[in-house]
């Protein structure tokens, strides 16, 4: 039985605050780079084609899998440029270039069809354009065999260098990681079995080396191949955390880690806000630039925490637990798809 998987979503909020941290250090020359936060976003992707592989091989409806990922995207998402748009209209706050917030724009936002008012929803307009990928590409595995999704990834690894294609989606999205998604279904179907061959030792290691190996590629250009690095990075350790239980991931069993799985989501969707104000309202021109890093991270995390909360508790949960009666009535793993994530870069997470 595909089991809930409390250490992936924990994962998430440690990605989650990854790229949060990657925002702000992005204004330092001192630190740039010591956050991996586009790698952070890949790695969403590759958990989310891992997560909803599971929950399409417990329950393969597409009707169940389109509607969940509709009520587990679009409110909380949804939300976040409804407030970022009042935050204009009342303060002229806004975050990045500034944006249009004429009604159509506002809308298009909202349906994630653009992404310029919160531009870290690029990777859920990409998330949106994967999801009938995600549900394809799972049947035709089920159904054939993996060979063809690794033929996908070869094939998707092999444009995503082209200019045309990478940003067919316009605006600041990106097309080049969607093979992550892939990757992420090929650990549900396979994982299992490639690590059952492996010994601890050396699923430890792979794990440790993706890790040191994923930290440094924020210190690259994050071109093509630098993305499938990180993807099979994060599927490294992905991997480990999901079908092994080593001890040097207890950290993730920690109340604080499980807390921000759970908001990770709404923590992705509305850090910009908190980096935002942060740097407005922090004057820190007397402290030493690493000094100014970690007192603008600290601001950060303590604006974005509570509104991500909030979103979570308000806005994420009563939409997901409405799609769970709507098919209550046939079994599913629901809970699966709907843990809270990225998303994140799921976005995540």
């Amino acid at each position: 039985m595909n089991q809930h998987l409390p250490r992936i979503d924990a994962l998430r909020g440690l990605l989650a605050i990854t790229v949060l941290t990657y925002h702000v250090a992005s204004q330092f020359d001192a630190v740039r780079g010591i956050a991996n936060g586009i790698g952070a976003v890949v790695a969403f992707f590759v958990i989310s084609g891992f997560v909803l592989a599971r929950s399409l091989d417990a329950n393969p409806d597409p009707v169940r899998f389109f509607r969940n990922r509709f009520f587990r995207l679009f409110p909380a998402g949804a939300a976040s440029v409804v407030l970022l748009t009042a935050l204009y209209h009342s303060t002229g706050f806004y975050t990045g270039y500034v944006p249009s917030f004429d009604p159509l724009n506002v809308l298009l936002n909202m349906l994630m069809i653009k992404s310029d008012i919160n531009a870290s929803m690029w990777s859920m307009t990409v998330e949106c354009f994967a999801t009938p990928i995600i549900l394809g590409a799972f049947l035709v595995g089920k159904r054939y065999g993996t060979r063809p999704l690794y033929i996908t990834i070869a094939l998707l690894f092999a444009i995503s260098s082209w200019g045309p294609y990478v940003h067919a989606l316009g605006g600041g999205t990106n097309l080049a990681p969607l093979h992550a998604f892939l990757i992420g279904i090929l650990i549900h179907l396979q994982g299992r079995q490639i690590l059952d061959r492996l010994p601890d030792w050396a699923v430890l290691t792979f794990a440790i080396v993706a890790a040191i190996v994923f930290f440094l590629c924020g210190f690259k250009k994050q071109t093509a191949p630098i993305l499938l690095l990180e993807a099979l990075c994060a599927s490294s350790v992905i991997s480990a955390v999901a079908f092994r239980q080593f001890s040097i991931f207890r950290f993730l069993d920690l109340g604080v880690a499980r807390f921000y799985g759970d908001i990770s989501y709404s923590f992705y969707l509305l850090h910009m806000i908190g980096v935002g104000v942060a740097f407005r309202l922090i004057d820190a021109n007397h402290l030493s630039e690493l000094a100014r890093f970690a007192a603008i991270c600290v601001a950060s995390m303590a604006v974005t925490t509570p509104l991500a909360y909030l979103s979570w508790r308000l806005i994420e949960l009563p939409p997901m637990r409405f799609a769970r009666t709507i098919g209550a009535a046939r079994p599913d793993a629901s809970r699966l798809e709907n843990s809270p994530q990225t998303q994140a870069p799921t976005s995540p997470r």
